[in-house]
């Protein structure tokens, strides 16, 4: 076996040896290229055969379907031509499909497209209609999906039956019903609510009334705006951002004073949340320091009635009241009036005070003793520091608390399980890169072993092949100093013959 590589080798060597420059860069482009066609066609007979598991699916799909599918181990990719589409191995595509039907995977399901692809002229107008419905509700239970704060949502639709009767008076109204499954467990605002009711409503021409919208909590959600829930829901998260603003801007600045961890700080607001408006009518002269304005009309009567002897009966018509005089002598009656009307400016207003009005705040504030000169809060120290609160805030500060404690500087139990994970994460990464180290110098000696082997082996077939030659020459060397001995007894033994052989040679 030895002497057979040896020979092989000499052989490849020699040959080698002797080709020329050009043939020797055209056998090596050869090689190249038989060995990449080697490598091209392993890829393809080993790459498995991908098909379409599913197609047109929307970005929210596409991400819950690949997750599932990473989780799953399945190769997937997209295509070339349809990024909405995923393709995976044709051996498992039935499985995944099984297991993410299983999960409620994809969510959208039936689409108007996949209505109108599986019509035939078989199908009845009813199928055509229950198909048509479905898709509907798929795609309005799609749309809803996206909105934000919404996980998923199904809708349901009772379409009313055209009636063949004219006179038939209980006439069905179409209705529907959206379940919302939240992301959060934050409510759906009132303003979203009505949205999704115009969305379905406006798709099905139909009234708005008749859709009725529910949560996951069994709660009938309403756009009126009278959901205490939701309104009282909304105020407290209103309060939660103010007071958490006041104590996170109060905080920074003390800590400036004294130094970071040392200051907490905690407010609490009074907001009104009541909308108010108030109107107002304000009246002025025209002219500055005239009280009396400017005359706009002015009307004035002036009557004198003087009566003769004799009585005129009172209270006729047209007849001032005339009273005979005890002496006989003759009645007066005079009237005077006047009427004038003043140009005034008039000033209407109206004020409308949104809700969410801070009226006022208490804050608290809590100071290291440690962080203190001399570990003492005196109580100079004590009214500026309320004093410097107030003008920060910028609100009606009614009340300013100060205090100093010793800081319970331990831990809590989250930070300290989130640095021994954060500790375990570093050795785990520590071991697995010593590990890999580790592999890399183990190969690399093992390659060095591997090689000296290799040379060793080398090393042992040349000494073989020289022993080999030089027992051929021992015995060359032998057989020609046996053939010798036996010419030198045969030419003692016959001279007379030698030499007469000696002889014919010479003739020829």
């Amino acid at each position: 076996m030895g002497e057979t590589i040896q020979q092989m080798k000499t052989q490849l060597n020699d040959y080698w040896q002797k080709t020329d420059k050009n043939k020797k860069i055209k056998l090596g482009i050869m090689s190249g290229l038989i060995i990449i066609g080697v490598f091209i066609l392993i890829f393809f007979l080993t790459s498995p055969k991908y098909e379409v598991l599913y197609d047109n699916l929307s970005l929210k799909d596409m991400g819950q379907v690949t997750k599932k599918l990473d989780e799953m181990n399945v190769k997937w990719k997209t295509d070339d031509k349809n990024e909405n589409t995923i393709l995976v191995p044709s051996e498992v595509k039935n499985k995944a499909k099984l297991e993410l039907a299983s999960e409620g995977l994809p969510k959208e399901g039936y689409s108007f497209v996949d209505a109108f692809n599986d019509s035939s002229w078989t199908m009845t107008d009813y199928e055509k209609k229950e198909r048509m419905q479905y898709a509907l509700q798929n795609e309005l239970s799609s749309t809803i999906s996206e909105i934000d704060g919404i996980e998923s949502a199904t809708v349901y639709i009772d379409e009313k039956d055209e009636s063949a009767f004219v006179l038939e008076d209980d006439k069905k109204e179409t209705t529907a019903s959206v379940f919302i499954k939240k992301s959060d467990n934050k409510p759906i605002p009132v303003d979203k609510v009505t949205a999704i009711k115009n969305l379905v409503a406006s798709s099905i021409n139909m009234d708005e009334s008749q859709v009725s919208v529910i949560d996951d909590s069994g709660k009938l959600l309403t756009d009126n705006g009278n959901d205490s829930n939701y309104l009282m829901t909304d105020q407290y998260d209103i309060q939660q951002n103010i007071e958490l603003k006041i104590n996170e801007s109060l905080r920074r600045f003390l800590e400036n004073v004294f130094g970071y961890g040392n200051v907490d700080v905690r407010a609490s607001a009074k907001i009104n949340f009541d909308s108010e408006v108030t109107k107002i009518v304000e009246f002025s002269p025209p002219i500055e320091d005239n009280e009396e304005g400017l005359i706009r009309s002015m009307e004035e009567i002036e009557e004198t009635m003087v009566g003769g002897e004799g009585n005129i009966p009172v209270g006729v018509d047209g007849n001032p009241p005339d009273y005979e005089m005890e002496d006989g002598g003759v009645s007066r009656y005079d009237k005077a009036s006047r009427v004038i009307n003043n140009e005034l400016n008039e000033i209407n207003r109206e004020i409308k005070r949104a809700p969410g009005q801070v009226e006022g705040i208490t804050v608290a504030v809590l100071i290291n003793e440690a962080a203190l000169i001399d570990g003492e809060m005196t109580e100079e120290k004590r009214q500026e520091i309320s004093e410097l609160v107030t003008a920060a805030t910028g609100l009606d500060t009614r009340e300013v608390r100060v205090s100093s404690q010793n800081f319970n500087m331990m831990k809590e139990p989250e930070e300290e399980e989130e640095e021994s994970n954060l500790t375990k994460w570093i050795l785990l990464g520590a071991g697995l890169v010593s590990a890999i180290i580790g592999f890399i110098i183990y190969r690399r000696k093992k390659r060095k072993d591997e090689e000296m082997e290799l040379e060793d082996l080398e090393r042992a077939l040349e000494e073989e092949i020289e022993e080999e030659t030089r027992v051929q020459e021992l015995d060359f060397e032998r057989e020609e100093s046996e053939m010798k001995t036996q010419i030198e007894e045969f030419i003692e033994k016959k001279p007379e013959a030698v030499t007469q052989l000696l002889r014919s040679w010479l003739n020829e």
